[in-house]
């Protein structure tokens, strides 16, 4: 009777053993397709110089993660609020964004009494004849033109003051306090929005931090 017992027992442990066993395997399978598909940050970018030294790749991670639950503004209606910009037109190389700067130095944003937010842009900025220029509607969307389901700050510059300016879109997320990475879009034209579906082509990364 003991020896029946004995060796029920045992065969009792054997598919407990087994499910172990298979439960481990599959936690592992698991930690190692997330890991393969995640790509690890050493230090994750806090201020314009960080997001500087990003390949694409890196900076589409941080993106990704970034939020969009408030607009930059400050707490007083019909204050101007200067974001300083960086192009990233070729991520991890300086030259490119340095040139750029010197026509582009940042986004001014306003928020009136009614709580509409508009910007301009800063032209020219280390030049005497600095100034602020090419308006665009601010808001809030539910996606962003990655398709992700995410939502971001929309730069609408469709009812700008400057006609040439009317095709760009630009999408921006809350990466750190105070900084900002943003997506540039150019509007297609009629051919290409029928060719490939798309109404909209990505063109460049920038970065906006408040040093105020």
């Amino acid at each position: 009777m003991v020896q029946r017992a004995a060796r029920h027992s045992l065969t009792m442990r054997k598919p407990m053993k087994n499910r172990n066993h298979a439960k481990f395997l599959l936690i592992a399978l698991t930690f190692f397709c997330i890991s393969t598909n995640v790509q690890a940050i050493d230090v994750y970018p806090t201020s314009l110089d960080d997001l500087q030294g990003l390949s694409g790749s890196e900076l589409t991670e941080v993106y990704t993660t970034g939020t969009a639950f408030e607009i930059p503004s400050t707490s007083n209606p019909g204050e101007e609020l200067l974001l300083t910009g960086l192009p990233l037109p070729i991520p991890g190389l300086e030259g490119p964004s340095n040139l750029l700067n010197f026509f582009w130095g940042g986004k001014v944003f306003i928020t009136d009494a009614l709580g509409a937010t508009t910007l301009t842009n800063k032209i020219f900025p280390t030049t005497p004849f600095s100034f602020n220029n090419v308006s665009a509607d601010v808001s809030i969307v539910d996606n962003s033109l990655t398709n992700d389901g995410m939502p971001v700050i929309a730069l609408n510059y469709e009812s700008s003051n400057i006609v040439i300016a009317r095709a760009v879109r630009d999408e921006i997320r809350l990466v750190a306090p105070g900084l900002y990475l943003g997506r540039a879009y150019l509007k297609n034209g009629l051919l290409t929005r029928l060719l490939t579906g798309k109404q909209h082509t990505f063109v460049l990364w920038f970065a906006l931090e408040d040093l105020n």
